[in-house]
């Protein structure tokens, strides 16, 4: 089973969610947030199947930085 599948069935809607997801437990500050880093699992998740629509709703909940939403 590949790694996108299982993040899948874990309730992650991909890469970037995950990504997102462990910046905020290492308590990081939504400035030292990568957006470059998001932006490339954002596309690598689209190409995977998951829908922006998945990706800006779980992207609100992880984060306020107004910054990485525009990506």
């Amino acid at each position: 089973m590949n790694k996108y599948k299982r993040l899948r069935e874990n309730n992650y809607v991909g890469f970037a969610n995950v990504y997102l997801q462990q910046c905020n437990k290492e308590s990081k500050s939504n400035d030292v947030i990568d957006k470059e880093v998001y932006s490339k699992l954002v596309e690598l998740d689209t190409r995977l199947g998951t829908t922006l629509s998945e990706q800006l709703c779980e992207c609100v909940l992880n984060t306020s930085n107004l910054d990485i939403i525009k990506v």
